[in-house]
């Protein structure tokens, strides 16, 4: 195996997941402190996207243990079918999430380790990707820490929905496309890297790792001498889209059945809308693609360096990690943009839009800053190999070894320092400005099912309704909340939050805010079989909390709904059928 380009020793391996796993413990802390009963909270989307992840995640770990649950139908938004294909399947997280919640039977804490587990892995994928192009560990932290050091990835990219946070397939998928297509065999490992990146999120990732290596392929063939290993290239993403096919066609169901999908969605105003601003989207904090000051210095410094190496006659490292590098970061940034950019005031279409107009699926990325993914990475692993550059010139020049050792190692430090500090001054602010991040990373108690509730819910499958639905009927936050809650209890649900919902989603939740009307009450329980309502009475208006809290003998009779079990302000309602009147002189 000592020819395998994954497979380092393993002192170095675990040496690099224990230096990085504590590096993010470090950047969220008390996120690590109270894993067990809290959840990150750096946004509002936490409090529905993140519920999401974690629920798709559970679904995708029970349908893959149990005969019982039935993969497409995420029993949400009950009882449509194929409901897991209405928003990400996730499933390149499940490696992450799957052994911690079949361990702990706890969706918290599991998301928990995908998120911390996903961003150091994402790290150490770097390091050790810069270390083989350069030799220099100190080169892979300088390349590691401009990505982990990146507050749109800490707080807002993967705390927002951590399935999100795998992208350690990234460098390793960069640096085999450099070093394994001189021959088909070598060039097959790429398959299985390309289509585990890509599961992480069809809509999202997926073109983050196929948009750039489309562009590597077509460079490729452009010169003769490299046109086997651009074919080679073309093979390895042809079986990977192919891989990918049975999971996309769970999404063309979903497409087929639903001929007004693209308006079955709370999201109808998009960040795609909007003209991207250059250069305020490459410098400001809240996107992706942050170049900081120290990354604009030591590209051109690392390039010098190996200029001046060359010129003296000596061997400088491989260019594989410069291309590599520099074709995911410039393909990361073009990838981010919109349709329109502005520049001075000018809008100016991009090649992306034409894209736009004759791909209508493009409209599923609502949000292509996201795509900078990729760019990021590109740019660590760019920062990463100048910095062995930097290193490579103080070997050749200075005689002793540890003289040698000593200045590099402080100018990693000042490096690390510098981008740091970026890291915390730049939080949510433009280039150049000053927002000092918050000194501790915010969280959120983790979502629980009353202990009351827990018999009640255990001794029967019927579906549940929870409540208030929201004034618009489809408030993510209430719907998500459901979907966590029903990790737990395993139950249908009425309710749903993903990308896209079902036809009749919304006159369902219609006629589930007119509850407790009998009328509704009995249309529901004859489309749906729903047998459980539960109302969170402290998010109801004041008249609406008193119908709950407090119903009339007369309406406790003839409702159809008995409370069966209260806790505080949440009340667990039970579909039962009227009582017969009574017949006179009875």
């Amino acid at each position: 195996m000592r020819g395998h380009p994954l497979v380092p020793t393993i002192g170095r391996t675990l040496a690099l997941l224990v230096g990085y796993v504590g590096l993010v413990v470090w950047l969220t802390w008390p996120l690590a402190a109270s894993a067990w009963s809290s959840m990150p909270m750096t946004r509002s989307q936490c409090l529905y996207d993140m519920y999401y992840s974690a629920w798709a995640l559970a679904h995708d770990t029970h349908a893959l243990v149990s005969s019982t649950t039935h993969f497409a139908d995420g029993m949400t938004y009950h009882p449509a079918p194929n409901t897991l294909f209405y928003g990400p399947g996730a499933f390149g997280a499940l490696p992450l999430f799957a052994p911690a919640f079949l361990l702990t039977g706890n969706p918290g804490f599991a998301i928990n380790v995908t998120f911390v587990m996903g961003l150091a892995l994402t790290g150490m994928a770097v390091h050790w990707v810069v270390w083989r192009w350069t030799g220099s560990d100190l080169a892979g932290i300088v390349g590691s820490t401009t990505v982990v050091f990146n507050q749109w990835l800490v707080w807002d990219f993967v705390p927002t929905a951590p399935h999100w946070a795998p992208l350690y397939g990234f460098p390793l998928i960069a640096y085999v496309a450099a070093t394994r297509l001189h021959t088909l065999r070598s060039a097959l490992w790429l398959v299985p890297l390309v289509v585990l990146q890509c599961l992480v999120d069809l809509v999202y990732v997926a073109p983050a790792v196929l948009g750039p290596l489309g562009v590597l392929a077509g460079f490729l063939l452009l010169r003769r001498r490299t046109r086997g290993p651009a074919v080679r290239l073309i093979v390895v993403l042809g079986l990977s889209v192919l891989v990918l096919l049975p999971v996309y066609r769970g999404y063309l169901v979903v497409t087929a059945s639903n001929t007004a999908l693209a308006t079955q969605t709370k999201w109808r105003v998009t960040e795609a809308a909007l003209p991207t601003v250059l250069p305020d989207h490459l410098l400001h904090g809240r996107w992706p693609f942050v170049i900081t000051p120290v990354a604009m210095a030591l590209v051109p410094l690392g390039a010098v360096a190996r200029a001046w190496r060359r010129r003296s006659g000596a061997t400088p490292p491989v260019a594989g990690g410069w291309a590599q590098g520099a074709l995911w970061m410039l393909a990361g940034g073009v990838l981010a943009m919109n349709p329109l950019v502005l520049i001075a005031g000018r809008r100016i279409a991009t090649p992306i839009d034409y894209g736009w107009r004759w791909v209508p699926a493009l409209h599923a990325i609502r949000v292509p800053s996201r795509l900078g993914v990729a760019g990021l990475v590109g740019l660590g692993i760019l920062s990463g190999v100048a910095f062995g550059e930097i290193v490579a010139l103080l070997r050749s020049s200075l005689r002793r070894q540890r003289e040698t050792l000593v200045i590099a190692t402080g100018l990693a430090a000042g490096v690390v320092g510098l981008v740091y500090h970026a890291y915390v001054g730049n939080y949510q602010a433009g280039f150049l400005e000053s927002k000092v991040m918050p000194t501790q990373y915010r969280v959120r108690p983790t979502p629980t099912v009353p202990g009351i509730f827990v018999p009640i819910l255990a001794s029967s499958r019927a579906p549940v309704l929870e409540l208030p639905v929201g004034v618009d009927l489809v408030d993510p936050g209430a719907h998500a909340l459901a979907m966590f809650h029903a990790i737990s209890h395993q139950h249908p649900i009425l309710n749903g939050y993903s990308s896209y919902w079902p036809a009749g989603f919304p006159e369902r939740m219609r006629e589930a805010a007119q509850l407790p009307s009998r009328a509704a009450l009995d249309h529901l329980v004859q489309t749906t079989g729903l047998g459980l309502v539960w109302v969170h009475t402290q998010r109801l208006a004041l008249k609406d909390r008193i119908a709950w809290a407090y119903p009339p003998a007369a309406a406790r009779d003839h409702s159809g709904l008995t409370l069966v079990a209260r806790e505080g302000p949440e009340l667990l309602f039970e579909v039962t059928p009227p009582t017969a009147p009574r017949a006179a002189g009875d």
